[in-house]
């Protein structure tokens, strides 16, 4: 997941870097980035969040 995360933005960074008319899907990418990177963290930290026999 991490990994996919970096891929993301490494290709963000290079359309924004070699092709500015294609800043549309450089702003969705970075979009898609971050929700990826908070669902990660939610996945991390989804046994202190909610104890065990609460669900």
């Amino acid at each position: 997941m991490e990994f996919l995360l970096f891929c993301i933005i490494f290709v963000t960074a290079l359309l924004v870097a070699f092709k500015p008319q294609k800043q549309k899907l450089a702003h969705i990418l970075l979009t898609i980035s971050i929700l990826l990177s908070l669902f990660i963290w939610l996945i991390a930290t989804w046994g202190m969040l909610v104890p065990a026999g609460n669900l």
